[in-house]
């Protein structure tokens, strides 16, 4: 080798180690910030967290999906995870380890490059862009899906292909299989064309590459469907119902394609038009894999089945569902220019790989994850008091205890037995399906962030108020489903109630109605028939932001409540007008009837600036105004449960100041 080939080797390696170090260091220091500010917004590191942890402690039971490991994917390279987990217990090794193993795909790149005709640099800057493409930073920041892993493998196998490696390719092949049952249709997808387009290989060399593998996706796509799902998610989730808009079963979907070609149609044009999943993904790529159709149609199986699905995050790059669409494209634009280099010029070869290279970074600061890693670093300085007092609330639930947890805490909380959902019982309706959903009846503790926007979430259905379902069932408003979780439960009792967070715990002794103070007075507020506020105030008329203000107030509930007032503290700058809200939440959700009092501690932002300002509390129908405001339907002032209740003044002082 000479010595100039020497320093383009070593160049190259530099390109492809820095942008792999680079992605690596980026997207999983983002990942922990996002993590621990409470950001993740879905169950799946939790889901696999609990899975692996029950694993190495011999069970299979998976309490936050109410399904055993393999019940919601099958996905046995899970598997793999535990002995890793047994030394290393953090929920974000998960990611670590994805991350890793999604950086990998610029040197695998670079080698499947090298092999179809590509120079050192330009075989470099073709597998850096498998990680510059937004899709990849997307995958890698989506907290954590075996799916993501189906990537770099499809990578390997190939590359084994390529260099006509037998063994490799099929261990990586059937890890492949292992990463999730779709993964088969992309197989067999794959080894039915190529059996097709190399049919005039001999006999033997078709069998060992393409048809026994082929049989093998089949076979195994028949027992994950047919065996494995059916046995252990015994309708918990109702995947099928992804694509009720298409059918009522897959005989019948695949007689409507035949049928009805506009409801395939249809669902196309809505996922195509609303979705950036096929544009983000080809867009980088410069459009050039449509040049070579067979990657297209290997890839087609996995793509239809996220277009054709009703759930919008399915259309778009911001989940983990492009992972194995992006190795399946790159393929198809890496062979496109190898063909056009040997059929015309060497100006395709030359000039093509930076083309693609500069189409993913405008690609990147279009739509990519870059912003996001940059809004999360400063969120890691910024909401460091938000992070420890979330923190203290979790340092008070014991390790063995069983907890119902909204959705970007169940990851800090899933190395236990027993851990449920918050979101679900909001929904009431299991995964995907039209099913009532069982609340969990051994809670010992339950902690809800009014603040969570990922479960109080009206747009994904979870948040939401008296609504029909298409059965024709009237489902009680989620404010309601809250209440009568938690009054089923007669030891729940609040343990602390600070700003948005309130945290329930099991108390030994019911407590009694709080007539100490005397007759009841007629009272300040009539909300509905059955709820009265009685009194309102607060600790002090001055304090200092960043320090606690404590809200006390008096309830009377009689009967069955049909009313169940979320607080807001509004608070009136006197000289400019500005206003801040500060939320509390639902008022004693848990309690059905009898004099009640409750005490929530206010620590004012240290963003409010100092002056004097006017308290009001507010009480609103939240979980209408919630959906109001996210469908455009109705008006959320409407929402009112009454008039504003004045608390009086409160002077906020400048940290140097004394009271």
């Amino acid at each position: 080798m000479t010595a100039s080939s020497l320093r383009s080797v070593n160049t190259a390696r530099t390109v492809v180690g820095g942008v792999a170090i680079a992605f690596f260091i980026a997207c999983t220091w983002a990942s922990y910030a996002r993590w621990s500010n409470f950001q993740y917004r879905t169950f799946d590191l939790a889901y696999y967290v609990q899975a692996v942890w029950q694993l190495i402690h011999g069970r299979l039971a998976v309490s936050v999906e109410n399904v055993p490991l393999l019940g919601n994917h099958v996905e046995p390279i899970v598997f793999l995870f535990a002995p890793l987990f047994a030394v290393f217990r953090h929920p974000m090794l998960f990611v670590w380890v994805q991350n890793a193993a999604l950086a990998a795909m610029a040197p695998f790149g670079y080698g499947i490059a090298r092999r179809l005709g590509f120079d050192e640099i330009r075989s470099a800057l073709l597998g850096a862009v498998l990680l510059v493409a937004p899709a990849a930073g997307y995958v890698a920041l989506h907290e954590f899906h075996p799916e993501a892993l189906a990537a770099p493998l499809l990578l390997l196998m190939w590359r084994a292909r390529l260099t006509n490696s037998l063994v490799s390719y099929w261990a990586w092949f059937v890890a492949v299989l292992a990463c999730k049952e779709n993964m088969a249709l992309l197989l067999a997808a794959y080894c039915a064309l190529h059996a097709v387009l190399e049919r005039k290989r001999n006999t033997t060399e078709l069998l060992r590459w393409y048809l026994w593998p082929l049989c093998l996706a089949i076979l195994w796509l028949v027992v994950c469907t047919q065996l494995i799902t059916p046995l252990l998610n015994a309708g918990q989730i109702d995947y099928l119902a992804l694509y009720d808009r298409l059918g009522s079963s897959p005989a019948n979907i695949l007689f409507n394609t035949i049928a009805h070609p506009q409801l395939i149609g249809h669902a196309l044009v809505q996922s195509l038009g609303h979705g950036n999943l096929v544009w983000g993904l080809l867009l980088p790529f410069l459009f050039l894999p449509l040049l070579r159709p067979r990657w297209v149609l290997i890839g087609g199986p996995v793509l239809l089945q996220h277009l054709l699905s009703w759930r919008t995050s399915e259309w778009t790059i911001y989940f983990h569902y492009a992972a194995p669409l992006i190795p399946v494209l790159w393929m198809g634009m890496v062979e496109a220019l190898a063909r056009a280099g040997e059929r015309r010029s060497s100006f395709f070869l030359s000039r093509a790989p930076c083309l693609v290279l500069g189409a993913c970074i405008v690609s990147q600061i279009w739509l990519g994850p870059a912003s996001h890693i940059v809004s999360s670093t400063e969120d890691w300085f910024s909401c460091r008091s938000d992070r420890e007092e979330r923190n203290a609330f979790l340092a008070q639930i014991p390790a063995q205890a069983s907890v119902v947890a909204p959705l970007p805490y169940l990851s800090h909380l899933a190395m236990r037995e027993k851990l449920y959902s918050l979101h679900y019982i909001l929904k009431g309706l299991k995964t995907l399906s039209r099913a009532t959903y069982e609340p969990p009846a051994d809670a010992n503790f339950v902690l809800i962030d009014y603040l969570d926007s990922a479960t109080f979430d009206p747009g994904a259905g979870y948040y939401h108020p008296a609504m029909r379902t298409a059965d024709g069932r009237v489902i009680p408003s989620s404010d309601r489903l809250l209440h009568d979780f938690l009054g089923r439960s007669l030891s729940l009792r609040v343990k602390e109630c600070r700003n948005a967070l309130t945290l329930y715990s099991e108390a030994t002794q019911t407590l009694p109605d709080e007539t100490s103070a005397g007759p009841a007075p007629a009272g300040l507020l009539q909300l509905g028939t059955h709820t009265q506020l009685l009194r309102i105030g607060k600790s002090a008329d001055s304090v200092s932001p960043g320090l606690e203000l404590l809200i006390d107030l008096v309830w009377q509930f009689q009967d069955e409540r049909e009313v169940f007032p979320w607080m807001l503290l509004k608070l009136t700058n006197q000289k400019d007008g500005g206003v801040t809200i500060l939320t509390k939440g639902l008022c004693l959700p848990e309690v059905t009837n009898g004099i009640r009092s409750e005490h929530w501690r206010v620590d004012i932002p240290h963003q409010v600036p100092a002056g004097d300002y006017v308290l009001d509390a507010l009480f609103v129908n939240n979980s209408r105004r919630a959906w109001y405001e996210a469908t455009g339907g109705g008006n959320a002032e409407e929402t009112l449960l009454g008039n504003p209740v004045l608390l009086g003044r409160l002077q906020l002082l400048r940290p140097d100041s004394k009271q």
